[in-house]
């Protein structure tokens, strides 16, 4: 994915015409940036891969296969573990010759820096001109560290039953399935500055709703990692930058 770009308006435009415009608006934004989820092939896959289904990603993918992000990667050339399609053949038992990474079975994938460069994120650089103050979105210990092009945010390991909270107030620009995010909620709380928070199990808003700092806003009937990004100007920044320290 090389960026959810922000989506201005006149603040002072009244809410509901706002809203039914930036709903309209995002969704032309997003179409035009993350390509859609498509119908995976009839064939079944072959012997050690696995092909990719709607909502999955490469996370759910290796925990389903008792493997690391870090080997699903390497074993399937993939350079952006954020990037992959309905349909693609993930190979999820090494290859002749290929070993395991520190990552065992028993263990919980890992981040992973990827085997070669993906494609430079082209948002603008321009600093945000505006600060922001975030609190954290779920309970949970951090798996997963901001490391791009490969992590362009943190993973958080939510527990069964557990929700997901927005960072900070705004709205929902989008609301659904995303390739490479599973289902995800993005909120814009400013021109300059969005979150992203994928892999959920159930989203508990709707595009346009007005969002509060603290509100459920997706939860987890099952033990999954909570994909998290901040994003300044469109481009993916720490979260753990704006995020206060954890008691």
């Amino acid at each position: 994915m090389t960026g959810i770009h922000a989506v201005h308006h006149d603040v002072t435009r009244p809410q509901g015409a706002r809203r039914r415009t930036l709903g309209r608006l995002a969704a032309i934004s997003l179409a035009a940036m993350l390509a859609a989820c498509g119908t995976a092939p009839s064939e079944p896959a072959p012997e050690g891969y696995y092909r990719v289904e709607r909502g999955d990603t490469l996370y759910s993918i290796a925990r389903r296969h008792n493997r690391s992000v870090a080997d699903l990667a390497r074993w399937s050339n993939i350079s952006d573990s954020s990037q992959i399609e309905v349909g693609q053949l993930i190979r999820v038992k090494p290859p002749a010759g290929a070993g395991i990474s520190a990552a065992k079975a028993t263990d919980k994938p890992a981040a992973t820096t990827a085997p070669r460069a993906a494609a430079p994120d082209t948002t603008s650089s321009k600093p945000p001109a505006s600060a922001i103050r975030l609190q954290w979105p779920a309970d949970g210990r951090v798996t997963g560290s901001f490391a791009p092009p490969s992590e362009k945010g943190l993973r958080i390991e939510v527990p069964a039953g557990g929700t997901v909270r927005a960072a900070a107030s705004g709205w929902a620009i989008h609301v659904g399935t995303l390739r490479g995010y599973g289902q995800l909620v993005i909120i814009k709380h400013n021109d300059d500055w969005l979150t992203v928070y994928g892999n959920l199990d159930r989203p508990l808003v709707k595009e346009n709703d007005r969002i509060s700092a603290g509100q459920d806003i997706g939860s987890m009937t099952r033990t999954n990692e909570l994909h998290f990004e901040v994003r300044g100007n469109g481009k993916p920044v720490n979260p753990a930058s704006y995020l206060p320290p954890r008691g």
